[in-house]
């Protein structure tokens, strides 16, 4: 059997004054198996402790950059130094111990490169052309903002919710 969605969802905006009002509906909209965004024009612990994932997926790209380093840092050494052979102090041609500061400094620079490209990755920054859909600019200054969508048959118990939480705004988008 196939289920069909339908395209009936809706944006909900919602402005709280309180955070202890936010808290309340986004725990009870959390329940109820929604996807929230919450918007705060300051860090409170209270939120970020129900809201944020700890587990940050920049360090993949990180280890990612450091490892390709390690490994780009010792292949230029090792193939320059076998492009040009110069034997020095009897050693090898090929001697591990020299080659440690180019791997080393290339591990640092491609981890640090990688980091940044992905926190631009991850957080989408520049944002050329996609606007942050059910922002307000209040949130930045004075108020809180909880935005998801829900479908139209919800929209009478989400509506009830927010209104027991206390929400001082609620608005209904029709979501394009």
């Amino acid at each position: 059997m196939t289920v069909i969605k339908s395209f009936d969802n809706r944006l909900v905006i919602s402005v709280f004054s309180y955070v202890d009002d936010l808290l309340r509906a986004y725990t009870l909209l959390k329940e109820r198996g929604f996807e929230l965004r919450v918007y705060s024009p300051c860090p409170i612990p209270d939120i970020e402790e129900h809201v944020a994932n700890f587990w940050s997926p920049v360090r993949v790209f990180t280890a990612a950059g450091a490892v390709l380093g390690l490994i780009g840092g010792f292949a230029l050494a090792i193939l320059t130094s076998l492009d040009w052979p110069l034997r020095t102090s009897a050693k090898a041609v090929v001697s591990v111990p020299g080659f440690v500061v180019v791997g080393y400094e290339l591990t640092i620079l491609l981890g640090g490169l990688a980091t940044l490209l992905g926190l631009f990755f991850l957080t989408r920054v520049p944002q050329i052309f996609n606007r942050d859909i059910g922002y307000k600019p209040e949130f930045s200054s004075n108020k809180f903002g909880l935005v998801f969508k829900c479908s139209k048959d919800e929209l009478k118990d989400v509506y009830e919710i927010l209104r027991t939480s206390n929400a001082e705004d609620i608005e209904v988008r029709d979501r394009i």
